[in-house]
């Protein structure tokens, strides 16, 4: 077990010390080479500190919307040499980062384009801070740090090493969702994205997840899961400051939810506290790492489904999920995989 503490600390480190350089190398060389050069997670999050120092400088410069607009350009430019690079003969861990990277980056200029839509003029504009965006935090022992911000929410950068892992497109309504899931997480809260099945309700906490670099566990509830069962699982999850998704949570039997619900009071009154370690269900001496967070999805309106209890209700922020613009989203994922036309042919 300690072995194993030991490779994950230094997974973390490794990760920090690499998007140190990573981030240095940006500006040093043209991106089309630079991409290829550095794990996927590190590229598409120094790509975002980028981006997003880009869009407040053209904010900053001119105090109108002629910054912006000049930066829109230069945002159809880059997609438009990413694009180029998919006809070139890649190796499959290249085409799944290009692929990946200009997923992003579409979002990125859709953000752009509705900014200049709505004339957001200023950097603290809420159409400016309502976007999760990424940034790097000179100084510590490695030289920086990757961060997060959405609205006043701020969150670390998780450093849970991923692999290259495709992203979901993201559509107003992630947006939407991502809002509510950091703003929850700031009051020590888990969301409750609920809606009818197949709208992504689990795959968008997951992507959150991946933008956080925290590590996500998905666990598929039924009628079967005991309070003894939940219990092992959040101390587990505490310990290592994971997200847990309960998928179709509204599933467990309400003796069983109430209990839940005491269980994770007690870790969030422990995460108010900032404490370190708490009592957990009379165990004493149990880990807490502040990542920690809780999200359950459900479809209402099902046969079989349970009201959850008000003790329980209260420690999750709700979100209704609809079903997502599919045209937008084969659209982006044929623009991804090098389809010119992808408009016409979404």
């Amino acid at each position: 077990e300690k072995w194993l503490l030991v490779l994950e600390q230094f997974i973390v480190l490794t990760l920090r010390r690499m998007a140190v350089v990573a981030v240095k190398e940006y500006e040093a060389k043209p991106r089309t080479e630079w991409i290829f050069e550095h794990p996927c997670q590190l590229v598409l999050s120094a790509s975002q500190v980028f981006w997003c120092r880009d869009v407040e400088a053209a904010l900053k410069a001119t105090g109108d919307l002629h910054g912006l607009a000049s930066y829109q350009q230069a945002c159809r430019k880059q997609l438009s040499e990413l694009a180029m690079l998919t006809g070139r003969d890649l190796t499959r861990l290249q085409r799944g980062l290009l692929s990946t990277l200009i997923t992003t980056d579409v979002h990125s200029r859709d953000l752009v384009d509705q900014m200049v839509d709505d004339g957001v003029l200023s950097v603290a504009e809420f159409g400016w801070q309502k976007q999760l965006r990424t940034a790097w935090e000179a100084g510590g022992a490695d030289g920086g740090e990757l961060a997060l911000r959405q609205n006043n929410s701020h969150f670390g950068y998780g450093y849970e090493y991923q692999g290259c892992q495709s992203r979901l497109v993201c559509t107003p309504l992630t947006d939407r969702i991502y809002m509510t899931v950091t703003g929850a997480l700031r009051l020590c809260l888990g969301a409750a994205p609920s809606g009818p099945a197949g709208t992504g309700k689990t795959e968008t906490v997951k992507d959150m997840a991946k933008c956080l670099a925290f590590p996500c566990i998905v666990y598929n509830c039924s009628d079967g899961v005991t309070y003894k069962m939940t219990e092992k699982f959040f101390s587990g999850l505490a310990q290592c400051g994971a997200w847990a998704c309960l998928d179709e949570f509204n599933r467990i039997n309400i003796e069983v939810l109430s209990v839940i619900a005491s269980q994770l009071a007690e870790i969030r009154h422990a995460l108010l506290a900032r404490a370190r370690r708490l009592t957990f269900q009379g165990v004493p001496n149990i880990e807490l790492k502040p990542n920690f967070g809780v999200f359950i999805t459900m479809n209402p309106g099902y046969a079989g489904r349970t009201e959850l209890p008000d003790n329980l209700k209260v420690l999750f922020r709700p979100v209704a999920v609809m079903t997502p613009d599919f045209r937008m989203i084969a659209e982006v994922i044929l623009f991804s995989e090098g389809f010119r036309d992808a408009k016409a042919l979404s």
